[in-house]
């Protein structure tokens, strides 16, 4: 730990590292930042439910640090390998979507819709949620894909089918988890691969709408699906039950005000359900008012910013397009789940990087900031 301590400690304060200090610092801050958010918002219920204020504090400091040396990992590893791991990657991810199906390794929670939600496989006092790392593979099996098909003149269309099947597989087995969200966040990042292949902006509108059938399906026909939407559409008709949250969170906003509530125990604090998960930013709302969401945002846009413009140089085809699916999916959390939480987006079960309590996904996300860190380093970048 010291070694990795002082290597570290060099890498931060020469003046010839090749990694973007700017987005390393902002990396770095808002983790520290995040989990310091994640405490306040968690303390309440810990003590509630624990009898320990510091109960999810030290389970996320745990996740933080193995998620440090996961980040320095792949901030030096040269991600061009990751490229022979696509296949084998999404593989995986398959067979541990799987795996939260069966009895006894697969954990599962009942909902106010009267539905068990399979989403993590058990690891002792610790839960992993196999479509957080799903999310990854397939940004990088799709990087991997796009490149070799950019490469060849002849593209068979019975080489699709691989891809193809396996892109289903991923979808389909974290539909049936259920998570609708997280389906539509990889969703959304295959349609950007499209896009960045060179599939026409118009063509892909005429998808979207000749998809939104379907959509209405999946939403209408399944229960907590088509009741998520009545709680969206009028959550005070369902404020003392399912609208409790979404209603909560309104609250949140309104006490925070412009400078925040001060209290570290505010309404949302003491009776918002699970505010240090996918509600934290209602929360912290609250603690530091409008004035802190938007330094938060700001923080946000910087990070997303930098990274923009430091891929715009990459030359590497296989770093470009990894590069701009991670900052994609990245971007496409930070959006939703604050969509969600001000009741602009239907509730669905995205976190918020780095304040969001969980440790699969500050992993992927460290994971995913770590290649970012990696590929957008000034040997490759040419700056």
């Amino acid at each position: 730990m010291k070694a990795l301590g002082r290597k570290f400690k060099d890498f931060w304060e020469s003046p010839d590292s090749p990694f973007d200090l700017v987005l390393v610092g902002t990396v770095f801050f808002l983790l520290l930042f995040g989990i310091c958010v994640m405490y306040s918002s968690s303390s309440v219920t810990a003590w509630r439910e624990f009898q320990d204020s510091e109960y999810f504090l030290k389970k996320q400091l745990v996740w933080a640090l193995i998620g440090l040396v996961v980040f320095l990992f792949f901030a030096n590893f040269p991600y061009k390998r990751l490229e022979k791991f696509a296949l084998g990657g999404i593989i995986i991810s398959v067979f541990l979507l799987i795996l939260v199906f069966i009895p006894g390794i697969g954990k599962s929670v009942g909902t106010y819709y009267g539905r068990n939600f399979h989403r993590w496989i058990g690891i002792g006092p610790y839960q992993l949620q196999p479509s957080e790392i799903a999310k990854l593979a397939v940004v990088v099996y799709l990087s991997s894909l796009i490149v070799k098909l950019k490469l060849k003149e002849n593209r068979d269309p019975k080489k699709f089918i691989l891809p193809a099947v396996l892109l289903l597989a991923v979808l389909i087995l974290i539909l049936a988890e259920p998570a609708f969200g997280t389906t539509m966040e990889i969703l959304f990042v295959v349609i950007a691969f499209v896009f960045l292949f060179g599939f026409p902006i118009r063509n892909l509108l005429l998808v979207g709408l000749v998809s939104l059938p379907l959509a209405y399906l999946l939403i209408s026909q399944v229960g907590y699906r088509r009741k998520r939407m009545e709680v969206w559409l009028d959550p005070y008709r369902f404020r003392y039950d399912e609208g409790h949250q979404l209603v909560t969170s309104f609250r949140a906003f309104l006490d925070g005000g412009w400078f925040g509530n001060k209290l570290a125990s505010g309404y949302a604090h003491r009776y918002l359900t699970y505010s240090h998960t996918d509600f934290v930013l209602a929360t912290y709302v609250e603690d530091f008012g409008f004035i802190g969401f938007v330094f938060f945002f700001a923080l946000v846009m910087l990070l997303l910013s930098r990274v923009y413009v430091l891929l715009k140089r990459v030359q590497d085809p296989f770093g470009f397009y990894l590069g701009a699916g991670l900052l994609f999916i990245l971007g496409t959390q930070f959006v939703i789940n604050s969509y969600v939480v001000t009741g602009l987006f239907p509730i669905t079960g995205i976190s918020l990087p780095f304040m969001s309590y969980g440790g699969s996904s500050l992993l992927v996300v460290l994971a995913a900031f770590g290649i970012l860190v990696n590929i957008t380093r000034k040997e490759n970048i040419g700056v």
